[in-house]
């Protein structure tokens, strides 16, 4: 509401001297014995001066409002024939603004008032119903890929081989078929989940800006959606595990062929206890995840005493046939439920000691092709007998661990807040004071600390790789100013940068198409005709519903067109229904505003289609009611005939026609702007970040190793820089993502004109980004988290004989030294960005390389034994986590 009272003010005083310069110009210009038909018609010289403050700008919000009083005010400047006359229109005009301001703030603020702490709130719990939503779908896939024996095989390869060739072969098994279907439940899951995510980020930041009455601050507020990425992290990594089979099945699947059928068959039956063990535990970490989040809820007030008492209930229906669930103490609300949770999992954690004993026969390599390469190493080096098994459930078991950790940090936030009073009483709440300057200010924070206290929104995804390199990078065409002359004319150069930048061509664009209808106003032989059929509509059209791509504008085409004429038939029916009664009339308004409120609140990705119907749907009716109140002389002393409803519903939907089709015009004319070019543009910027993302993720892991990474809650270590570099680099990237899949859809609205996009491979590089940018902050989280200790109370001992042997064979590693992911991604960035092709004989890093390394060295650090380790567990997460990203690179450079 302030930015949109303070760009229309200033829209109004721009106006003020607009309607100046025209009434001057007329008044200079005219002679002394003109006529009054010559006095007061039409003067080409105050319309041309009026043009000068006709600058329509939309990219936000405030600047709509801003641009609708402009295009209305200074159309209108050239027939003013005194500066009063102008005036008074624009108090006219700046008062209505202000009055539907004051009563859209009044009628939130006071009728049924919903806050962003509110929103914040109902986030959270619909987040913990995904959480444990992905838990379920985690829960059903384990036990289908038990039931169908996936691993028990002994080949990954062959049985997901023949999973993907089922639509081929026109049929499988029943098995086989049930677990297409989990997979895509548990991608579905986990994509609810990460939209829950973006939506508990996104009210946050408006819920600093609240005065609000409450418990919780925003600080606190803030702690929470910090452990909820905590949250994510590990599910994102459990919920990839389907994509992880798939990678192994298709690099990896030739490494199997060798087997003996004998060793399969023992394979088999050793696997398939893993996996009974596996997915026990898997069910037991998800019971004391759900138990941990329904205390969290219920603490924070999130939930009330009937919920809690309801899931209580559906929990003991659950567990009727077990024994020991029913007699458990484990009971959420209960003062003493942190002391006890924290009781379960060591005994959770103890029972994993169990693993060497009842698993024996789970190693890391298989034992006949241990000692192979002798020779010159080339043999060992591609040891194709990695027991993958080990690895994936190893992976598994560590981040259910990370799981239970946060879910603990959670729980004792909670008990913390109980503790000190936060949760006895409410408390006014105002905003911090640096979020009213962050919120006043135009510049961005460059401290590491924007991944949640900014939006999104607030920075342009196309600016971040420019200005990247702008601000680290030297300038390829000049040196550093050297002398007053230079350094003063620097900023010549930036006003070129700007005028050449795609936000000015667009607002050219904009401009243009604007004033393909506003130079109706002008001539002398169209400005009648422009007021009387109200060619303001199109222009306002223009302004607000013009989109920078062609792919864009076609799709708001076709969506605005079909709202408006939703709204042409809402009017007719709330108009005619009632037979024109004027309270049946408002009765019906309000009911057509219901429906059309609907999709502007719930279906955001048509929001400019939905401003549009509902403009339209309120200024047909509204128009209607003015008339019969004031009579048919007053309404058309404006100099605007009168329709009837029947005729000026169609006018309305024939100027938004109008607006929409010369939009598209002007998007395509002279040259177009696809949304396929921006894709691929995207696209290597987005490799670009992806490379100073893994950069700094390999640093953290440097650091650890080197005991060099300290505390990241620490601000003057190592750790806290890297961990806000790593947020910050991680949200561009993210804005990148965001914008790619926006673009990648709206092109298929663009006609194939030369030939079809390849959508699907573009789609399909897309998901590759992702699914590496989640490997990487998986490998960044599981080395910080050891920093603070494990779940089960034994806190991390930087003194670990086994991560000392590790840190020493990693740190002399060539492959590990060699930062040949990140110089392949700045390839991969620049080839795409200037099309040009790669240069011959890329290489990909190769999957489980330390571990390859390791066996060689020392066959028995890769032991089951380790297990309780907490940096072995890490180890062979971040091992899976790495051939991840090397199956995702392969898939890239193909």
């Amino acid at each position: 509401m302030f930015f949109n009272l303070l760009s229309t003010c200033v829209s109004a005083s721009l106006c003020c001297l607009a309607i100046f310069c025209a009434v001057k110009a007329r008044q200079h210009n005219t002679p002394p014995d003109a006529t009054d038909a010559v006095r007061n018609g039409f003067n080409s010289d105050a319309a041309a001066n009026s043009l000068r403050a006709l600058k329509p700008m939309e990219l936000q919000d405030p600047m709509v409002a801003f641009s609708i009083f402009a295009s209305v005010t200074v159309t209108r400047a050239g027939m003013f024939t005194s500066l009063s006359e102008g005036l008074e229109f624009v108090s006219r005009l700046l008062k209505g603004f202000m009055i539907g301001f004051a009563i859209a703030t009044g009628v939130s603020l006071l009728i049924l008032p919903i806050t962003s702490r509110g929103n914040v709130f109902q986030d959270m719990r619909q987040y913990v119903v995904a959480v444990e939503g992905v838990l379920d779908a985690q829960i059903a896939f384990d036990e289908g890929i038990t039931m169908s024996g996936i691993f028990g095989r002994g080949s990954l390869t062959r049985t997901l081989t023949t999973m993907s060739r089922r639509n081929v072969d026109g049929g499988s098994p029943e098995s086989e078929t049930d677990l297409q279907v989990k997979i895509k439940d548990l991608q579905g899951a986990m994509t609810k989940l990460n939209s829950m995510h973006s939506t508990v980020h996104a009210d946050l930041f408006y819920s600093r800006d609240e005065i609000a009455w409450g418990k919780l601050p925003a600080e606190d507020l803030s702690d929470i959606a910090s452990l909820f990425r905590s949250l994510l992290l590990p599910l994102s990594g459990m919920s990839m595990l389907p994509e992880i089979l798939e990678s192994i099945a298709k690099n990896e699947g030739q490494r199997d062929g060798n087997d003996d059928p004998g060793e399969l068959e023992t394979r088999q039956e050793e696997v398939s206890r893993v996996m009974e063990t596996h997915h026990a535990r898997l069910i037991e970490a998800a019971d004391l995840v759900r138990c941990g989040l329904t205390h969290f809820v219920f603490t924070m007030e999130l939930i009330s005493a009937k919920h809690l008492k309801r899931w209580k209930k559906a929990r003991l229906v659950g567990h009727a046939h077990d024994e020991e669930a029913r007699g458990q103490s484990l009971i959420p609300g209960d003062e003493g439920f942190t002391l006890c949770f924290e009781n379960q999992l060591c005994a959770y954690h103890e029972r994993r000691k169990l693993f060497p004993r009842a698993l024996t026969s789970l190693e890391a390599f298989s034992e006949k092709h241990e000692g192979v390469g002798d020779g010159d190493g080339t043999g060992e080096a591609a040891d194709p007998h990695v027991r993958r098994e080990f690895f994936l459930i190893l992976y598994m078991e560590h981040l259910q661990d990370d799981l239970l950790n946060a879910i603990l940090k959670l729980v004792k936030l909670a008990g913390s807040k109980v503790d000190n009073g936060t949760m006895t009483r409410g408390r006014l709440i105002f905003p911090r004071e640096r979020s009213i300057r962050q919120w006043l200010s135009l510049s961005h924070s460059r401290s590491g600390q924007t991944s949640s206290e900014s939006r999104q929104s607030s920075l342009n995804p196309a600016n971040i790789h420019h200005t990247d390199l702008q601000t680290r990078y030297p300038d390829p065409e000049h040196l550093p100013p050297a002398n007053i002359w230079e350094k003063g004319s620097a900023v010549l150069r930036k006003i070129a940068h700007a005028l050449k930048s795609d936000q000015s061509t667009f607002g050219f664009r904009v401009a243009a198409a604007s004033f393909s209808v506003g130079i109706l106003a002008y001539l002398h032989q169209t400005q009648d005709f422009f007021i009387r059929q109200r060619c303001i509509w199109a222009m306002i059209v223009i302004v607000i519903g013009m989109n920078p791509t062609s792919g864009q504008t076609m799709f708001g085409f076709v969506a605005r067109i079909l709202a408006t004429v939703v709204s042409l038939v809402l009017s007719l029916i709330v108009w005619y229904i009632v037979d024109g009664k004027t309270a049946g009339v408002i009765v019906f308004l309000y009911l057509a505003n219901v429906f059309e409120y609907y999709f502007y609140v719930k279906v955001p990705q048509y929001f400019g289609a939905s401003v549009i119907s509902i403009v339209t749907l309120n200024v047909i009716i509204g128009y209607e009611l003015q008339v019969r109140q004031l009579g048919i002389q007053q309404a058309e002393s404006n100099g605007q005939p009168y329709y009837p409803i029947y005729l000026f519903g169609p006018y309305k939907l024939a100027a938004v026609a109008a607006g929409c089709a010369i939009s598209f015009f002007w998007v395509i004319f002279p040259y177009p702007i696809t949304a396929k070019s921006q894709v691929r543009r995207l696209l290597g910027q987005s490799m670009f970040v992806l490379a100073r993302f893994y950069s700094c993720m390999h640093t953290t892991i440097e650091y650890w190793l080197s005991d060099e990474l300290g505390n990241s809650e620490d601000t003057g270590s190592p750790g806290y820089e890297l961990q806000a570099a790593r947020h910050k680099i991680f949200k561009e990237e993210m804005m990148l993502l965001n914008s790619l899949r926006m673009h990648s859809h709206f092109s298929t609205f663009e006609p194939p004109i030369g030939g079809k996009f390849p959508k699907k491979t573009y789609d399909d590089i897309i998901s590759e980004v992702q699914c590496i940018l989640t490997s990487m902050s998986l490998m960044a989280h599981t080395t910080q988290g050891l920093e603070t200790g494990s779940v089960d109370g034994n806190n991390y001992q930087k003194t670990d004989p086994w991560r000392a042997r590790l840190a020493d064979i990693a740190l002399k590693s060539a492959d590990f030294n060699s930062h040949s992911i990140t110089s392949l991604l700045c390839l991969l960035s620049a080839a795409i960005m200037n099309s040009q092709p790669l240069p011959p004989y890329l290489s990909t890093p190769d999957s489980f390389p330390l571990a390859r390394q390791m066996q060689k060295v020392d066959n028995e650090l890769l032991s089951i034994r380790h297990i309780g380790d907490p940096s072995f567990s890490a180890f062979i997460a971040l091992e899976v986590l790495r051939s991840v990203v090397s199956f995702s690179l392969q898939d890239l450079v193909e």
